[in-house]
């Protein structure tokens, strides 16, 4: 069992010290820019889904509604993102970036382009086993998540 314990400890270790880099690389990146890396990553998911709402926001985020609501009041006030009320359905609002949000943006993609760029050196079938290795480890522990809850 003392081996068993050694590896889950190493897969633990691996995904903390990848973790933590990105986290650096991120929180410099924001930094740099004026935000936070929170506010970063909220722009970049507003890039990669439009028109969503501050739930879905949340859901993207894996943060709660309340904190994913605190974040966005904040980004309008810093006019780097808007709320806007939806045509369909009044009740609802989308968020959409502002002119500033965008330049920060894309000063953002470029800057992590950079950095990132020696990972296209990955041969893509690593890479493919590499996310399909993290989907199956993210299955397992929410799953065992779920077991806790019963």
């Amino acid at each position: 069992m003392e081996e068993k314990e050694r590896q889950i400890d190493k897969v633990m270790s691996s995904f903390r010290r990848v973790n933590h880099v990105f986290q650096q690389m991120v929180r410099q990146d924001a930094e740099h820019l004026s935000v936070s890396s929170t506010q970063l990553m909220v722009l970049r998911k507003l890039t990669l889904c439009p028109d969503i709402g501050v739930s879905e926001l949340a859901e993207l985020l894996h943060l709660g509604n309340s904190a994913a609501s605190g974040i966005v009041d904040r980004m309008v006030k810093s006019g780097l993102i808007t709320r806007q009320r939806s045509e369909s359905d009044k009740r609802s609002c989308k968020l959409a970036l502002t002119e500033k949000g965008l330049e920060i943006r894309d000063r953002s993609r470029e800057s992590v382009r950079r950095q990132l760029q020696p990972l296209q050196l990955m041969p893509e079938d690593e890479v493919a086993e590499l996310l399909r290795l993290h989907e199956a480890v993210i299955q397992i522990l929410e799953q065992g998540r779920e077991q806790r809850k019963l």
